[in-house]
């Protein structure tokens, strides 16, 4: 067999498996952020240099070996902000994610169940809703709410609530109409057991692919909420809220004080999509990669 056969032979042998592999370095990196952030946040007493809420006594002082990140208008150290910072966003993150999964997803489960004016009700409202930009809604919402961190958990929480019920309605429509859930149900299975048993097992992965890429997009929805003072008031450390104070000092030269916190705020979001990304690029048919 000549080279040009064997190559054409193997490409067509292992073109299958491609985006399987990239899907796995996708969440493998994905998760190497993430848990990168998570132990920032953990460990942030042991590994912070200095207080962040306190000043250093260095005042605007540039990035160097005493101060890796510089220091901000009131002396203090951006790197140990940085640090703490990541347990407002986290907490807020993944506590809003939990709530609007724990909504959603039961909604979109009745709805594509049972169907009928139910379906159509909760249709009508989730697309409402889904008509407005997340952080635009997120901001009416906080706002009416009152600034504070479990309020903005509540806004958030409602904003991705039609991102999991569009999902997990377009699924459950799907499968309850496969033989085995027809099976299931002339076998004398109750309406509770069909869904807990026969329909959800098999939206799993869908449930953590949203999850994954909704904690993506909260985590930049969160910013912006923190940016415009709708979470912490000051001197408590959060990626947002640095950005909001530092960029008054940005036309002076002083970039450290925002480029730093957005950073953060970029590599988190993107180890969370690369994680939903790959796991959609894993579970997804071959015939719709």
């Amino acid at each position: 067999m000549e080279n040009a056969e064997v190559k054409t032979l193997a490409r067509r042998l292992f073109k299958p498996l491609i985006p399987e592999a990239e899907g796995r370095w996708m969440v493998i990196s994905g998760l190497a952020i993430v848990i990168f952030v998570l132990l920032l946040a953990l460990l942030a007493e042991f590994i912070a240099p200095y207080n962040p809420t306190k000043s250093t006594g260095d005042v605007l002082a540039p990035p160097s070996l005493k101060h890796p990140m510089g220091t901000d208008n009131l002396g203090r150290d951006v790197l140990s902000r940085v640090i703490f910072g990541s347990r407002v966003v986290l907490m807020v993150v993944f506590t809003a994610s939990l709530l609007s999964m724990s909504i959603g997803v039961p909604l979109g489960l009745i709805s594509g169940y049972f169907g009928g004016k139910l379906d159509r009700t909760l249709s009508m409202l989730m697309d409402s809703m889904y008509a407005f930009p997340s952080l635009i809604l997120a901001i009416a919402i906080a706002a009416v709410l009152g600034p504070s961190i479990l309020n903005a958990m509540v806004a958030i929480s409602v904003v991705y609530v039609p991102t999991y019920f569009r999902m997990i309605r377009g699924q459950t429509l799907s499968i309850k109409s496969r033989l085995f859930v027809e099976a299931a149900k002339a076998m004398g299975a109750g309406h509770f057991k069909t869904l807990s048993r026969y329909i959800l097992p098999n939206i799993v992965t869908t449930i953590i692919v949203v999850f994954s890429l909704s904690v993506a997009d909260a985590i930049l929805t969160e910013a912006g909420l923190s940016f415009l003072g709708f979470i912490v008031t000051a001197p408590t450390p959060d990626w947002g809220y640095d950005l909001s104070a530092g960029k008054p000092y940005l036309p002076a030269g002083y970039w450290w004080m925002i480029t730093f916190p957005g950073m953060m705020v970029m590599i988190l979001a993107l180890g969370f999509a690369l994680i939903g990304e790959g796991l959609s690029e894993l579970y997804a048919p071959r015939g719709e990669r």
